[in-house]
């Protein structure tokens, strides 16, 4: 367990040592989020509960928005972590083209998770009915979601060993889906592990600010916005270390 724990110190290291320069790295894309969640609202009309488009141009503007602030988030973020010297000051400083890479990369990764997702679905569904049936509704249920765990580890496993491809186009270098599950060959069972930690601090994440937000009503929102933030950026961190590592020679230390 100690290459997992020391991919997410390092991740935690990446996103806390020097919050300045974190807020700094990640302003573009929170200001093109915050205004692509304006232009939604904007172009959509809700009156007696129901919901209905009021300004589709504006709809698909703000969507757009929405994803150049992903794009923006993360890419930036990569640079920030893997990019050394002399290159640190062309990390606020992507090219279009690495724009156009990057979401041609969240495309691959996208269809990916959701053929894997469909696969493993109709896998899981059925062994889940087949142990509510054997072992009767309460024993079948703790083992259906015991099973779901699981499920859902194997598929952030193969999505981590897969997501190469992303910080790679950040930093302007192509990389197929295959050399990236080709270079995380060696600590596949060291990133399967990786998987494990991050579902549990997604679960521990989500019931503490879950809770928070229940006590604290005024600020559920913002507080729901922060564990959103904090989630993204340990997962961006976690590809960039794993990239610094595999393809930079970096040490995890």
């Amino acid at each position: 367990m100690n290459i997992p724990i020391t991919i997410l110190t390092r991740s935690f290291r990446l996103i806390f040592a020097e919050p300045g320069r974190t807020l700094t790295v990640i302003t573009p894309g929170l200001l093109l989020y915050c205004l692509a969640a304006f232009l939604c609202y904007a172009s959509l009309d809700v009156t007696a509960g129901q919901l209905a488009i009021r300004n589709t141009p504006l709809l698909l503007l703000g969507i757009t928005l929405a994803i150049l602030g992903w794009m923006s988030f993360a890419i930036l973020w990569h640079r920030h972590a893997l990019l050394q010297a002399d290159q640190r000051t062309q990390v606020m400083r992507p090219t279009s083209g690495i724009f156009g890479l990057y979401l041609k990369s969240t495309v691959v990764i996208g269809l990916i998770m959701i053929f894997l997702a469909f696969c493993i679905g109709i896998v899981a569904s059925i062994a889940s009915l087949v142990l509510l049936t054997a072992l009767g509704p309460t024993l079948g249920l703790i083992a259906a979601t015991a099973l779901m765990a699981v499920v859902s580890i194997a598929l952030s496993w193969a999505i981590l060993r897969s997501s190469l491809i992303l910080p790679a186009a950040a930093m302007g270098h192509r990389m197929a889906q295959f050399e990236s599950w080709h270079a995380t060959r060696p600590i596949s069972r060291e990133i399967f592990w990786t998987a494990v930690l991050l579902g549990v601090l997604n679960v521990v994440f989500t019931q503490i600010l879950g809770g928070l937000a229940v006590a604290l009503p005024t600020y559920a929102i913002g507080l729901q916005a922060a564990q959103l933030i904090v989630q993204a950026l340990i997962y961006v961190s976690v590809l960039s270390t794993l990239y610094g590592h595999l393809i930079q020679g970096r040490s995890l230390t």
